[in-house]
């Protein structure tokens, strides 16, 4: 498959994410959730850009953010029209209520970013802290990297239990044409996938599967590694 029809793909998977696809389900009038329909109360908001052949700038930042009356919960992204694999994500983070995400290229692309949006109440008392791990009696709802280091989404309310998922990929650029490979792993019964990725490869997309149930990633490169994701269980 050619380089052009794999970005036409990836082109074609963001705009179902972005109108009915993953990790979208409908939101309500209500702004409030409750344990047995928390897929129900999370909505995904969702900003892109893209820029052009011309330019010779190929940097982005996008950030896509919850509305005032939804706490942040995790976030991810999808590119397009990337040549081969060449995306560079230098930084995938939460921050005021949003998520943002600056990459790089060697040539044009598209990008569309994501922040998955609980309504605001009951609160879980998120704040963001510096490092991967969160402070005593907060639990970890997904975790970035800044221009600065690693940072984690913390909750210090109605999280029972958080555990990492990790599924094998083996990346084979070399030997297919240098396109990238698509790769998944599952949550437990009852947790939901607040943000993952891969050990291997460049990223071209990494977000949340259909209901939260899983993580999904493109990615391009050669070596074994993993697709992980954050699971996290709301009490």
């Amino acid at each position: 498959m050619s380089s052009r029809a794999i970005g036409l793909i990836i082109i074609a998977a963001i705009s179902v994410v972005l109108m009915s696809g993953c990790a979208l389900p409908t939101q309500t009038a209500s702004a409030t959730w409750s344990l047995g329909s928390v897929t129900d109360a999370i909505t995904t908001r969702s900003a892109s850009a893209s820029n052009s052949e011309d330019t010779g700038n190929y940097k982005l930042t996008v950030t896509a953010s919850c509305h005032a009356d939804e706490q942040l919960i995790g976030g991810g992204f999808s590119a397009g029209n990337v040549f081969e694999f060449a995306l560079f994500v230098n930084a995938s983070y939460p921050a005021n209520n949003a998520w943002t995400v600056k990459t790089d290229s060697i040539s044009h692309y598209a990008i569309g970013v994501f922040a998955y949006c609980l309504r605001g109440e009951p609160s879980l008392g998120t704040r963001i802290v510096s490092g991967k791990d969160c402070p005593t009696g907060n639990m970890a709802l997904s975790h970035g990297i800044t221009d600065q280091g690693a940072v984690t989404l913390c909750a210090a309310h109605h999280v029972a239990s958080t555990s990492r998922a990790t599924a094998p990929i083996t990346l084979n650029a070399t030997r297919n044409g240098y396109q990238p490979q698509s790769g998944s792993v599952g949550c437990p019964t009852g947790a939901l996938a607040l943000d993952g990725g891969s050990t291997v490869g460049l990223e071209l997309t990494s977000f949340a599967g259909d209901a939260f149930a899983s993580w999904q990633v493109v990615t391009g490169g050669d070596g074994a590694g993993e697709v992980y994701a954050n699971c996290v269980t709301f009490a």
